[in-house]
């Protein structure tokens, strides 16, 4: 076999703007190199930005002296020889080495692109991630210096060739189905259709196991595991008794015995996870179920083997996930057999990466699989997701291998459940009909409460939601093919469909123009009144178009079931599904279009752009939902979160989740005294104010000499885009001057990808609007700074905070004091402790200098007990980083 390894380095993302920098070849004959070529190449622009210079290696010296791409253009396709082309996202290299070939009248059409990141998906399904950087380095792949053109070239080119060994290694099964899928795709040069079925692999899948009752034991009082000489030193080599982390865990303990709330705030570090932990396992152990829910965090995965250690088989833990994590085989099997019909073509090649793993999982959680991303795949995975409203029951096949049976069983025969925020807001909605039954629960990560709350019992809805929902129906580019025109090439369903999509893009349109008109400059408008009211926009098309929808697929739907076709039944029942979701999308439509709900708050976001707008409602306050459908219930709740008090007060949480003033017991524990932290934060007095004319460009100034000077890694915050952008505008031409990195969120690529950049720098700074708290599994081994620019304060004009602001108005209230300072309060400290926790070294500095000058400021250096610095001038700011 023959193929030409390809990899390009370029100035940019931008097809249209951007220029290659840099062309590496590297033919391959038999799994082995035979000829390279490579090329650096001058771009139009005299200059590239530092960011590329640093991420390449190549700088703007280096291609001084280089050819053109004109010059070269011809040798390169001389080189390629209309041989396969092979890269890591090859599309990308493919489609910009197309379009600069073609701006010189050079016609440039490669038969067969491979991409060795698909490859890399269906052949090595264990690994962390499938970067070209990590699979390099797991699989030992030979490579020189990481982002410079030719290396990678060599090592797409090695990771093809083993990434084909590995799936011949799995035996002809796994090529035969990858032969059927691949079917009419540039795949079928690689795994022709097969002439034969070969037997498939039996699932892994356990067996469900039948309902156990559960046992009832007398283990000891939490206090007896944590003290000196108990039961964790005699597990943990180096256990240290920790006299906060006893009390914390005796505290659940009691609010479990007595029932109740309890809230409990610890910080980073705390070991708070082992405390609820051991106390929920004390209890679930007795007799009783615990559930443990949480955000993000996942203690389960740390604490199993130790909480297994302590009580052996008399535990018995469960983790249970939304139900569309778990697969469905009898949906699997379909797209098998009728993948022309059932898989769109841009499906086809995450659907190869999931076959090894469906043929592997013992528990069919998606989440499990690092070879497939859900969010990247949503269309895909609702095809073969567990779903209730497709569910076939008992008369299922597989119904003694449903992954989601299987894991409802293991929860059900469970003592200790673990779930997520959002399962359990769903069992909420649904009045406790989804988890097993149980009297206690604790919420880790409990601050994220109120949000989560109302963001899941909110609706949204865009109009390519719509239009993913039909795009198998009716393909939008070959309105020949979908699932429409192989029921029937009669059918008058494809074209009201059709008609349905332009009624609500001309909804859209008319929304837009009539905001234009009110020359509006917001980017998220409120509304309260009905839309046909407050913008004079009528949906009557658009509704009388849905009516005509479902007429024409019950005539088709009787035509179907009279011919008895197993294909047509199929393809029916696809149908009936899609049709369940544009139901859905009319009555969250429905919805968001009346409005005219006191309790709700409803927004438009990006209303100019018929494609782009999406029309939000989200509840004005969670404790409403608390308060009737959860406290009631409920024999106890722990709500636990490093991140809940605010001037040692929990009333601000509290209200918010409809609890009492004060719970039965409240609990904070602060941060230790022994961490100096008047060595590590200080705040700034001299700086203007935000709202002054001179703030920017005094900040600025204090940023240039700060950050130039600084020899450390630095991270920058700020509370909004549009500051950061002017910031990385003033700072960039320095930081080239001085040849130092500068990394800018968006401007320069995601903050995962940057930050992997951002440590291989000793004094790189990275600009970034996200909150710090985003990046706490982001470890950095020494010691850096973090600036805060100003208070995060909410944006007023974001829909919550104007709405609870304007009640709080009405109310006679002081919004700012009783909405905005608390909400900033809060994401400050959750910025200042993770980055207090994330190195022992690490400093921080606060710019806004109304933490010195306001009355409401000095209330923030509660965070951190009182105990900084103060900066009068930009001398002892440079003092203190230094």
């Amino acid at each position: 076999m023959k193929f030409v390894a390809i990899d390009l380095e370029t100035t940019g993302l931008d097809f249209d703007k951007d220029e290659i920098i840099e062309i590496a070849m590297v033919r391959f004959e038999n799994g082995e190199p035979t000829h390279t070529a490579d090329f650096l190449i001058r771009p139009n622009a005299t200059t590239i930005r530092p960011f590329i210079e640093s991420l390449t290696g190549i700088s703007s010296k280096d291609l001084e002296t280089a050819e053109s791409f004109e010059n070269v253009a011809n040798q390169i396709v001389a080189f390629i020889d209309n041989l396969p082309l092979v890269g890591h996202n090859v599309h990308f290299d493919y489609k910009f080495l197309k379009q600069s070939l073609e701006k010189l009248n050079i016609q440039f059409d490669i038969p067969v692109v491979w991409d060795s990141l698909t490859l890399s998906r269906i052949a090595f399904q264990q690994v962390k991630n499938h970067k070209l950087e990590t699979l390099v380095n797991e699989l030992d792949i030979p490579q020189g210096r990481a982002h410079r053109a030719l290396p990678d070239a060599y090592a797409c080119g090695y990771l093809f060739v083993k990434s084909m060994e590995k799936i011949k290694e799995k035996g002809p099964w796994l090529t035969n189905l990858l032969g059927k899928i691949a079917k009419n795709t540039n795949w079928s040069k690689l795994w022709p259709l097969p002439q034969e079925d070969i037997q498939l692999p039996q699932y892994k899948i356990k067996e469900i196991p039948t309902e156990l009752t559960l046992e009832k034991n007398t283990p000891p009082r939490v206090i007896e595991y944590f003290k000196e000489n108990g039961i964790l030193s005699q597990l943990i080599d180096g256990y240290q008794f920790r006299y906060g982390q006893q009390n914390l865990s005796t505290t659940v303990e009691t609010n479990m015995h007595k029932g109740g709330n309890c809230v409990l705030e610890a910080p980073i570090g705390f070991g708070k996870s082992t405390a609820y932990l051991l106390a929920a396992a004390n209890k679930a152990v007795s007799g009783k179920r615990v559930v443990v829910s949480t955000a993000t965090h996942k203690p389960e995965e740390s604490l199993l083997p130790l909480l297994s250690k302590i009580y052996g088989s008399q535990l018995k833990p469960a983790v249970l996930k939304n139900r569309e994590s778990y697969l469905c085989f009898r949906k699997f099997e379909l797209i098998l057999k009728f993948p022309d019909y059932l898989l769109a073509p841009q499906e086809i090649d995450s659907f190869m990466a999931l076959i090894p793993w469906i043929f592997s999982t013992e528990t069919g959680n998606i989440e499990e699989n690092k070879s497939f991303s859900v969010y990247r795949n949503r269309s895909l995975w609702s095809k073969l997701s567990s779903n209730a409203s497709t569910c076939s029951g008992k008369s299922c096949e597989h119904c003694n291998l449903c992954p989601y049976s299987l894991a409802k069983a293991m929860a059900q025969n469970g003592n200790l459940l673990f779930v997520n925020h959002y399962l359990f807001l769903q069992d909420l909605s649904l009045d406790f009909s989804l988890l097993p039954l149980y009297e206690h629960i604790v919420f880790d990560e409990a601050h994220k409460l109120p949000a989560e709350t109302r963001g899941f019992f909110g609706r949204t809805l865009s109009f390519f939601r719509l239009k993913n929902i039909i795009k198998n129906l009716v393909p939008s580019k070959e309105k020949e093919g979908g699932i429409l025109n192989a029921l029937s090439k009669d059918s008058e369903l494809a074209q009201s469909i059709v008609e349905l999509e332009k009624q609500l893009h001309r909804y859209f349109m008319k929304i837009g123009k009539k905001l234009s008109k009110q020359k509006a400059l917001k980017t998220a408008f409120t509304y309260q009144s009905p839309i046909a009211v407050e913008f004079e926009v009528d949906s009557t098309s658009f509704l009388n178009a849905y009516k005509k929808v479902v007429t024409d697929f019950e005539e088709l739907k009787t035509a179907v079931l009279k011919e008895e076709d197993d294909l047509k039944n199929t393809l029916l029942q696809q149908l009936e599904n899609s049709m369940t979701d544009i139901d859905k999308f009319i009555k969250d439509f429905e919805f968001l279009t009346k409005a005219n709900r006191s309790d709700w708050v409803f927004y438009m976001e990006e209303p100019f752009n018929p494609h782009t707008i999406k029309l939000h409602s989200r509840l004005i306050n969670a404790q409403s939902i608390w308060k009737e459908k959860f406290f009631p219930w409920i024999k106890s709740s722990t709500f636990i979160s490093d991140n809940i008090e605010i001037q040692k007060d929990g009333r601000y949480f509290n209200e918010k989740m409809g609890l009492d003033e004060k719970p039965p017991f409240v609990r904070f524990y602060n941060i230790p005294a022994f961490l100096n932290l008047k060595e590590r934060i200080m705040t700034c007095k001299y700086l203007p104010k935000p709202n002054q004319k001179e703030y920017t460009d005094a900040l600025h100034t204090t940023l240039e000499k700060v950050l130039l000077q600084s020899k450390k890694p630095t991270f920058v915050l700020f509370n909004g885009y549009g500051n950061m952008t002017k910031a990385h505008i003033h700072l960039a031409p320095l930081f080239k001057e001085q040849n130092k990195l500068l990394l800018c969120q968006t401007t320069d690529g995601n903050l995962d990808s940057l930050l992997q950049m951002f440590q291989t720098k000793e004094d790189a700074c990275l600009l970034a609007f996200q909150s710090f708290n985003t990046i706490k599994d982001f470890h950095i081994n020494k010691e850096f700074l973090m600036v805060v620019a100003k208070l995060p304060f909410p944006n007023p004009n974001d829909p919550i905070a104007f709405t609870l602001s304007e009640i709080q108005k009405t109310e006679g209230k002081n919004s700012f004091k009783e909405y905005f300072v608390p909400e900033a309060y809060l994401q400050l400290k959750e910025d200042i402790k993770d980055a207090i926790y994330k190195n022992p070294t690490s400093k921080i500095l606060i710019l806004d200098s109304r933490l010195e000058n306001e009355p409401y400021g000095k209330s923030f250096s509660n965070i951190w007990n009182g105990r900084h610095q103060t900066a009068f001038s930009i001398e002892n700011i440079l003092k203190f980083v230094e």
